[in-house]
Order: structure tokens, then C-alpha cells, then sequence
């Protein structure tokens, strides 16, 4: 599905990239299960619940219900696609990433 945002065309994976990518930080594993996707973007939206404003704690909640959506190996697909999305963002601002580990649930 393509999400139109200011006139342009975004894949769901675009638009909620940076979501999805703060979620895969927060376990500090790489690739995740479905599983834990969704359970740290909801432990991401209980945190910030008070401290965001209401469409970006919106596009939280719909970045989890995407993710809700895929099949564990399309996650896996995901993390991978995320991370290549924000790879040049990740060096700029030297922020590391998670190493690639076992895909574990």
C-alpha cells in the first residue's frame, strides 16, 4: 500500500522506517521476530505516550499495526530494508546498529 504524504508516493516500509529502525534499536538485535517488533514499538508508545505530540504517537501506532500485518519472514525482510533505508543516516550521525545475529523470537 502507497501512502501519499505531501504529495509524494511513500511504501508503508518508507513512511514508517524510522519507527520500525528505533524499534529494532531499542532490543539491540538484528533481525527481530514479528514478535518482538511489535512488542517494542508498543513499549515505545506506552514511553513516549505523554511526551510526543499526537500525529507522530499516531504514526507509532500505525507503524506497529503494519508490522502486525506481515508474516515473520516478511519482518525479517523489513529489518533488513530498514536498516539498508537508514544506512547512510546511521554512519553520518555514527549511530551503531545492532549486529546481525540469529533470528531469534
Amino acid at each position: 500500500m502507497m501512502i501519499n504524504y505531501q504529495g509524494e508516493e511513500f511504501t508503508e516500509t518508507e513512511f514508517y522506517g524510522r519507527e520500525i529502525l528505533e524499534a529494532i534499536q531499542l532490543t539491540n538485535k538484528f533481525p527481530i521476530s514479528k514478535k518482538k517488533l511489535t512488542s517494542s514499538l508498543e513499549k515505545m508508545i506506552h514511553e513516549q505516550f505523554d511526551l510526543i505530540d499526537k500525529e507522530e504517537l499516531e504514526d507509532y501506532i500505525k507503524a506497529k499495526k503494519y508490522v502486525e500485518t506481515l508474516t515473520e519472514e516478511e519482518v525479517k525482510n523489513l529489518c533488513f530494508e530498514v536498516k539498508d533505508l537508514y544506512e547512510e543516516v546511521l554512519k553520518e550521525f555514527e549511530i551503531n546498529f545492532p549486529k546481525n545475529i540469529n533470528h531469534d523470537n
